[in-house]
């Protein structure tokens, strides 16, 4: 595992199917997710983790909205790093294979789902596959665009699929990994947050490789906080959490980014800016 004093802050500002009658603040539409992005930007944030929705408020992949968010982004001189989910939302018709319709759209990085998920939402249970040949096939996708793939890890399982990736692509170095802990609530067979899951986990990353860890809810400051102690980095975000307390609705990502950054200051990390993250993470800066 590589170290660094540096901290990447990564700003979620939306998920996939959360919306305003959760919190009224969650971001939504093109602008809505910018505006977000650039407030968490100001707090620290260097990367954004972004999720698309349909003028109706609906998941989508259509590359034409992701284009949309990003250059609003970028419209508001904001030079954090994007990178978009190719996660195909959670709508019953909705296919894995959808996710390659993201990557038209040109980001610096992409998500890569690790391993196959059974989602439960509202009384339903959906499979997404996952499988070792889907990830092989958009990953070596996203190295032909140059996109830097952020392998999201759901339990132990998918430390050895990753594996399997680094043998048999070749992988930009550093590998960029993201521990998604504590959503059994919604998935079946997730990793809960104990610290001694996540240090069972960062034990066994392979060699160049940087972690990252989200936890949902009320394991999202616990989680993130634990991974500063680490070495790693962080996640925070509406998609994660939308409480900035017990029984306290948080105002905007920006209040949770805010929070961490102040927390992995004290703790003795220098927040990375976008530019160094880029740098740490082997991403080519991008023309302005």
């Amino acid at each position: 595992m590589i170290k660094t004093d540096k901290l990447i802050i990564c700003v979620a500002p939306c998920g996939s199917f959360l919306g305003k009658g959760a919190n009224p603040n969650i971001p939504i539409q093109p602008d809505e997710i910018a505006e977000e992005v650039h407030r968490s930007w100001n707090e620290g944030a260097s990367l954004a983790h972004i999720h698309a929705r349909s003028p109706t408020g609906k998941a989508t992949t259509n590359p034409e909205i992701f284009r949309e968010i990003n250059q609003r982004i970028r419209d508001k001189g904001c030079d954090i790093i994007v990178e978009f989910s190719t996660s195909p939302g959670r709508k019953p018709k909705a296919n894995v294979n959808d996710g390659f319709n993201v990557l038209e759209a040109g980001p610096e990085m992409a998500s890569v789902d690790i391993g196959v998920v059974v989602f439960m939402h509202e009384g339903e249970e959906r499979i997404i596959p996952w499988t070792r040949s889907f990830d092989e096939k958009i990953t070596k996708a996203m190295l032909e665009k140059r996109i830097k793939p952020e392998f999201e890890i759901w339990g132990p399982g998918g430390m050895v699929e990753l594996n399997y990736l680094i043998k048999n692509i070749p992988l930009t170095k550093p590998y960029w990994i993201d521990f998604v802990l504590d959503v059994q609530r919604t998935v079946q067979s997730a990793t809960p947050f104990t610290p001694k899951n996540l240090m069972h986990l960062v034990e066994q990353l392979p060699p160049d490789s940087m972690f990252m860890t989200m936890g949902v809810a009320n394991a999202e400051t616990p989680a993130v906080v634990q991974s500063i102690l680490l070495g790693g980095h962080a996640r925070v975000g509406f998609e994660d959490n939308l409480y900035y307390s017990r029984g306290v609705l948080a105002k905007s990502n920006a209040e949770l980014v805010a929070r961490i950054a102040r927390i992995g200051s004290d703790l003795g990390r220098t927040i990375a800016t976008p530019d160094e993250a880029r740098l740490l993470l082997g991403i080519p800066k991008p023309c302005r």
